[in-house]
């Protein structure tokens, strides 16, 4: 298996482009909800959901400007695109495509620090959520309709749930 090499990193809130730079960005995290299983010797847990989908976006750029371009999302729900893009070290070109919908919750400026170029971080969670590498449907989550794709497994399908 060939190691992938990330060569740019673009997103874009709603109609504010941030190209080149991105400093990092961690997508949500499909994290199950159980409850405990009690009642028997052994005690287990049983899946009942997915927990919320929280996403982090560190920005470089000037405070101001980002907090006023993106504020406007905090009371309601914002459309961001991040696609990264590079080469395997066979040469062969990926791309990853993450598109989020939902509540932008929090633009928090780091740290000032003396020599480097401010940051802001941005922080939502997610109602849609749609992972594509290279054209491959990874995760396709969508809280209003109950779609949910995870891992390119149609979970609500495999319970024999139809949408």
């Amino acid at each position: 298996m060939a190691d992938r090499i990330r060569i740019r990193v673009s997103a874009q809130v709603e109609s504010v482009p941030l190209v080149n730079e991105i400093v990092e960005f961690t997508p949500p995290e499909v994290k199950t909800k159980t409850v405990a299983n009690e009642g028997q010797f052994v005690a287990s847990e049983d899946v009942v959901g997915i927990e919320a989908l929280k996403w982090t976006l560190k920005v470089r750029g000037e405070h101001g400007k980002i907090k006023t371009a993106i504020g406007r999302y905090l009371m309601g729900n914002a459309q961001i695109n991040v696609e990264e893009k590079g080469k395997t070290t066979e040469n062969v070109p990926y791309s990853v495509e993450h598109s989020l919908f939902g509540p932008i919750t929090s633009v928090k400026a780091e740290p000032y620090k003396h020599g480097e170029k401010p940051t802001v971080t941005i922080e939502g969670t997610c109602k849609a959520w749609k992972e594509t590498d290279t054209g491959k449907v990874v995760n396709d989550i969508d809280t209003r309709t109950g779609k949910t794709i995870v891992g390119g497994h149609d979970l609500m399908g495999d319970a024999g749930i139809t949408i």
